[in-house]
């Protein structure tokens, strides 16, 4: 979470330097990319708080975010796109981030109110990438 905040505050920081160049057709809809980056600051929290060495966060975190795409229908290269045109364009990246974190606060809501105990939610394991115990 507190990526999210240095990432929304570099972005509001830097925003008067933004082009104002014409969001191109072929770029991801910007709800499905508030999906994507909603799932994959969700899935940096869990690897954060689990995964001790940073090398190895890192590889899991990149295994992540490649079975996000695949989840969403989406290629690397079109994410990539979509994402350095709103690094250059960083009003509309503002706007994206405001519906990131509202659905965000939504989600974490929905979660809590399905918590009927108080008690907090034991948090998923972290797969261990499959492909490296095969490697050594």
């Amino acid at each position: 979470m507190k990526r999210i905040l240095y990432l929304l505050s570099f972005v509001v920081l830097t925003g008067c330097g933004q082009s104002t160049e014409k969001r191109p057709a072929d770029l991801l809809p910007e709800q499905q990319m508030v999906q994507i980056l909603a799932d994959v600051h969700i899935a940096e929290a869990r690897i954060e708080t689990n995964v001790l060495y940073p090398d190895t966060a890192l590889m899991v975190f990149n295994k992540e975010q490649m079975q996000i795409l695949a989840d969403h229908g989406v290629e690397e290269e079109e994410f990539r796109k979509t994402y350095r045109y709103y690094l250059n364009n960083l009003a509309q990246m503002d706007k994206l981030y405001e519906i990131i974190l509202d659905t965000l606060s939504v989600r974490e809501a929905k979660l809590r109110s399905t918590d009927t105990t108080g008690a907090p939610r034991p948090q998923p394991p972290v797969p261990i990438l499959e492909g490296m115990k095969q490697a050594y």
